[in-house]
C-alpha cells in the first residue's frame, strides 16, 4: 500500500470523526511511525493530545475537540455538562471538554475534564460516544441550580425526547449511593411520576414559611395577600413580602396538573407583573431540597425591585 492510500484511508476516516483520529487508528489504516512522523513535521496532521492528531484541513469546532477527548483514552464517552450541551438540554451550551472513563483508567488529558464513572449508561450520537440523556441528567445534577436542571428534565419530557423510566432506572441504580446531587434529582423524578404525593396546603404552608425565616432581617410576610386581580388556586399557598414587593407561591400540585395549567399560571404571572408586583413560583422539591437558593433568588428580585 502506498503513502498516498494510506493517507486516503485516513482522511475518509477523519472526515467520520470531525477531522480527528488516533495512533491506533492511523497504524490500523497502514500508516507507519515515520509516516506519522512526516506528517506531522510538514503540519499536514496537528497534534492534539499524546497520540491524537486532526487533520491541517479539517476546521477546529467543538465537536472536533469532543471526538479527540474521546479519542485519547480507552473506552472514553463524552460526559457531563459537555454531554448536555451535545444533547441539546435547555441551559446548556458548549464550553470545557468533559469525559468519563471507567475507574481503572487514571492517565490524564490536557484538552478535557476526566471523570471516571462506574456503572455509567453510554450509547452513540453521530458516531460519538456520549452516556445517555438519562446518565447525562444525573451526571449535571450535582453541579447545576435546581432551577436550571428542573427546565433541562422538563423539556425533555415535554417534548417526549425523554420518559420517567430510563431515568427510575438510573435512580433505582443510585438509590443506595451517596452521589452527589441525588437528592436533587430525586426531588424531581419523584414529583412528576403519575402516583407522586401532593402535598396538604398546610404542610406546603409550614414549609414554605420555614425558609422564609431565614430571609434577613425577617422581612414582614403577609399570608394569603387578597390582590385584587388574583384569584384564590386550590394545591398554592401564597405569600406578599411587601418590603420587597415580591409575591412568592409555592405549588404543591402534582406535575401533570402544572403542565397542563401552564398557560393559566403564566397569565397570573403576567397580572402581577403588569400591576408591579413580581412573581416567584417555587414547588415542594425546590422548597425542600434547595431552600438556599430560594432565598437568593427572592434577595436577587428583591434587589431588582429596589428604586435604581
Amino acid at each position: 500500500m502506498t503513502s498516498f492510500d494510506v493517507d486516503r484511508r485516513i482522511e475518509a476516516l477523519a472526515r467520520r470523526q470531525h477531522g480527528v483520529f488516533n495512533r491506533t487508528q492511523a497504524l490500523q489504516a497502514g500508516a507507519s511511525s515515520s509516516l506519522i512522523d512526516r506528517r506531522l513535521a510538514s503540519g499536514a496532521w496537528v497534534l492534539l493530545d499524546p497520540s491524537v492528531y486532526a487533520l491541517r484541513s479539517h476546521p477546529f469546532s467543538f465537536l472536533r475537540q469532543c471526538w479527540a477527548a474521546t479519542l485519547s483514552m480507552p473506552g472514553a464517552v463524552v460526559a457531563g455538562s459537555t454531554a448536555a450541551a451535545i444533547w441539546g438540554f435547555t441551559g446548556y451550551r458548549p464550553g470545557g471538554i468533559e469525559i468519563a472513563v471507567t475507574p481503572t483508567i487514571s492517565a490524564r488529558s490536557r484538552i478535557a475534564t476526566v471523570h471516571r464513572l462506574s456503572g455509567a449508561l453510554v450509547t452513540a450520537k453521530d458516531g460519538l460516544p456520549i452516556t445517555t440523556m438519562a446518565q447525562t441528567l444525573f451526571d449535571v445534577a450535582r453541579p447545576s441550580s435546581m432551577v436550571r436542571l428542573e427546565r433541562a428534565l422538563d423539556d425533555l419530557l415535554a417534548a417526549r425526547r425523554i420518559t420517567l423510566e430510563p431515568l427510575e432506572e438510573r435512580l433505582a441504580f443510585y438509590e443506595a449511593t451517596r452521589r452527589p446531587g441525588l437528592p436533587k434529582i430525586r426531588a424531581l423524578i419523584l414529583e412528576r411520576q403519575d402516583d407522586a404525593w401532593e402535598p396538604p396546603e398546610s404542610e406546603l404552608e409550614r414549609i414554605l414559611h420555614r425558609v422564609l425565616r431565614r430571609l434577613p432581617g425577617r422581612p414582614e410576610i403577609v399570608r394569603q395577600h387578597r390582590f385584587p386581580w388574583r384569584d384564590a388556586a386550590p394545591g398554592r399557598v401564597d405569600v406578599w413580602i411587601p418590603a420587597y414587593n415580591v409575591l412568592v407561591e409555592a405549588d404543591g400540585r402534582r406535575w401533570h396538573t402544572r403542565v397542563r395549567d401552564f398557560d393559566r399560571d403564566r397569565w397570573r404571572d403576567n397580572l402581577a407583573v403588569a400591576h408591579g408586583v413580581r412573581p416567584l413560583r417555587f414547588t415542594w422539591a425546590h422548597l425542600v431540597t434547595q431552600p438556599d437558593e430560594v432565598i437568593a433568588l427572592i434577595l436577587q428580585a428583591a434587589e431588582l425591585a429596589r428604586p435604581a
